[in-house]
Order: C-alpha cells, then structure tokens, then sequence
C-alpha cells in the first residue's frame, strides 16, 4: 500500500466522517496526506519555535513576570501551539500507522494508539469536545489580534506601543506580528486549507462553550491580580473605570470571541462552497464531502 493511501471508509450513512479523521485531511485535492504531513509539520515547529521566542522576550525584556500566564495573547499563542501539535501527531499517525489496532498489543501498539486519532463516541461526546476545542484555538488568535490592534493600540495601553512596531528591532517588530497578524493568519490557513472540519454544529453549543471560555479567562485575570497584584487590562480594574464599565467589558470580551468565531464559521462554509464533492481515486484517497 502507498504510504500516501490515507485510510477512510466512505460512510454509506449521511452522517458525516469523525471530526478526528476530519482535521487528518485537506479540503483541497492537490494537497494530498504527504503534503498535509509536511505542511502541518512545518506549521507546528514554526508555532513551537516562536512561542518560545514569544515568552524570551515576555520575561526579558517585557519583563512581565508572572503575569505572563495570564495575558490572553499568550495563552491564544499555547492554545494554538497544542492544537496544531496534536494535529500534527493525528495526521501523521493516520497515515503511517493506521493498522495498529489490529496487531499483537505491545508497547508500541499503545503508544500508537495513544498517539492516534481516537473513537468518535457519542456517549462521551468527544466530537463536541474536540470542536469547541478546534474553534478556541482558530478563535483566540483573532480575538488577541482584534483586541490588539483595535483596543489597546488606539487606546496606548499596549504593551508596545503603535509605533515603536517597526524601527525598534527586529526582534520587537517578529513580536509584535507574530502575536497580532501571524497568528490569525494561520488561524486562516488551518480553517481553509489544512483542515476538512465542517461547519460548527450544534451551533449554540460552541457559543456557549467559547463564552464560557471567555468568562472563564475573565476569572483567570483576576487570581492573576491577586497573584501578581496587577491587571492583564486596564479596564478589568474597578479602581481605574467604574464597575457598570468592568461588567460592560466582561460581556463585551465574551461578545468579541463570540464574533471572531462566526469569522472562522464563515471561512469554514466559504472553503465549503469552494471544494468539490466526490471521490479522486486517481490520488490515492478519499476526498472528504463537503
């Protein structure tokens, strides 16, 4: 068999394929199981390599300390950086490992199958979990850059300033784009060409879950204000704004993740409506309908 044959039965059903097989196939034929393999191979490094370089210059030259693990940015940047890794480690084992539930169960059967795309159970709602999962991580990076640009810039309670984005190192410049604009972009990338995820469904479902989150990281800033004894934003501290403009900011976080992720929904049916539907057998494996 080709290494290149991703393994899919067609479903005679009309239910569609498990979203673990799903994120392990492009929505495009002429980007076949080795080129994804590549691609989100490349696409995880970069993520992991600049993280990296992301939280050096949080500490060294930020020097935010313990705040760190607190700014939304940064943890839009490690949400997408778990994401693509295990997207990655799925699609890889998909295509080169995908007998290992049949063969004698040693170590390193396990490890494969640990490593593999898992069941989809309806008992565990697993496929729930793992979309809420998916549209967080192509979610968030919108919703730093958003608040980036759109709120602190305009408002000079950036940790960097506007201006000083360009003409200040390069170091400080690849900060600044890679959090704000690279980020998004591969959010981008991931929704229209990488991944064969359908549309979010049940739609309420994910608004909740994503609000829930958002809230969720409203209560996060404040054990790290309690912690470091300083606010992620200014506008969270009751002592700098009045408390109806805290609540209103809350609600207006929760309203803005909401957005972003109708953004991604959007790009999700726009590559729908651009991929074609049906089998190319031609290229060794199943194309997902869309």
């Amino acid at each position: 068999m080709s290494s290149s044959t991703a393994l899919l039965p067609k479903d005679r059903k009309k239910d569609d394929h498990p979203i673990f097989l799903r994120v392990c196939h492009s929505p495009w034929i002429s980007i076949g199981q080795k080129a994804l393999v590549g691609l989100r191979s490349l696409t995880a490094a970069y993520l992991l390599v600049s993280f990296l370089a992301l939280m050096k210059y949080e500490l060294e030259r930020n020097k935010t300390g313990l705040v760190t693990i607190f700014k939304f940015s940064n943890i839009a940047c490690f949400i997408q950086l778990l994401y693509h890794a295990i997207a990655a480690t799925y699609t890889v084992m998909h295509l080169y490992y995908p007998h290992h539930g049949s063969q004698p169960r040693t170590w390193k059967t396990r490890v494969q199958r640990f490593l593999s795309p898992p069941r989809q159970h309806s008992s565990t709602q697993n496929r729930t979990w793992f979309s809420i999962f998916y549209s967080a991580a192509n979610t968030f990076p919108l919703v730093s850059a958003a608040m980036h640009w759109f709120v602190l810039v305009p408002t000079k309670h950036a940790t960097i300033p506007g201006d000083h984005t360009f003409g200040h190192g390069w170091y400080t410049t690849f900060f600044v784009l890679d959090k704000y604009a690279i980020c998004a972009a591969i959010a981008f990338f991931e929704v229209f060409f990488l991944s064969s995820i359908k549309r979010q469904e049940p739609l309420g479902c994910h608004l909740a879950g994503l609000m829930f989150l958002a809230f969720l990281y409203i209560g996060w800033t404040y054990i790290g204000y309690v912690v470091a004894d300083k606010y992620v934003w200014w506008f969270l501290d009751h002592k700098q704004v009045k408390w109806e403009y805290v609540v209103a900011s809350w609600v207006g976080f929760a309203a803005l993740t909401d957005i972003c992720f109708f953004i991604i929904y959007g790009v999700a049916g726009l590559r729908e409506l651009c991929t074609k539907k049906g089998e190319h057998k031609s290229r060794g494996y199943q194309q997902l309908p869309q």
